[in-house]
């Protein structure tokens, strides 16, 4: 994990903040670069249902803190680590959808050696466009399924191949609208800084396109792969 990167998004995550000029997330819209179909390490409350509690709580208070009208996004309907976008946002996705089999059968090929994944969710920092959860990983295990998931997808993974993912996240609330309390925010979140929260357990990884609902966005899976070390 970068700690530097987390520190130079706090940074300028504060410096919008305080000014109003963060980002406003907006539902989607067809061939939207964000929120298209997804590759996600989903948090398993059955492993350990104290942390999918925690995090579902810490997002709560961040939206509290924020005040104002914002995308919950760490919700345990929706908490994640996206591993890696796929594709623009699209509406309709037939069920035999032939990019769908392609992307799930290269998931199931990176995934052959990758067993369960545990993060550690060490602080928060503030972004331009939201309040996130940095995640450390407990070995390379994670960067082993991205890196084998990346070449298994071949030209199919064209959406991400000038983006480098090099920390491990996952968001909290996304901004939708003026923060109503930008001063509390900042200092809700300075105090987190290097809180630790959790320790989350993956045991699988979905497929997922995402909808929007009433208080942002939802995942629904249209595949799974089970990571279990053969």
């Amino acid at each position: 994990m970068s700690r530097e990167a987390f520190d130079r998004l706090y940074a300028e995550g504060r410096a919008a903040v305080s000014t109003g000029d963060h980002r406003v997330q907006t539902p989607p819209v067809e061939g939207g670069f964000r929120w298209g179909m997804s590759a996600l390490l989903r948090p398993d409350a059955r492993a350990d249902a104290r942390a999918a509690v925690r995090l579902d709580r810490v997002a709560r208070e961040a939206l509290e803190a924020a005040g104002g009208h914002h995308w919950l996004t760490g919700a345990a309907v929706s908490s994640h680590l996206t591993l890696r976008s796929l594709e623009p946002w699209r509406d309709k996705v037939e069920d035999d959808d032939p990019l769908v089999r392609r992307y799930a059968r290269a998931l199931a090929v990176a995934a052959d050696s990758v067993g369960p994944l545990t993060f550690s969710i060490v602080g928060l920092t503030l972004t331009p466009g939201s309040v996130m959860a940095c995640a450390v990983p407990a070995d390379a295990g994670a960067d082993r399924l991205a890196d084998a998931y990346g070449k298994a997808l071949g030209a199919d993974g064209w959406h991400e191949n000038e983006f480098d993912r090099d920390i491990w996240y996952l968001n909290l609330i996304h901004f939708a609208g003026p923060i109503e309390a930008p001063d509390r925010l900042i200092e809700w979140v300075a105090d987190r800084r290097h809180r630790e929260i959790a320790t989350v357990v993956v045991n699988e990884v979905q497929l997922a396109r995402w909808r929007f609902a009433a208080n942002g966005m939802t995942p629904h899976a249209l595949a799974t792969v089970t990571l279990s070390r053969s």
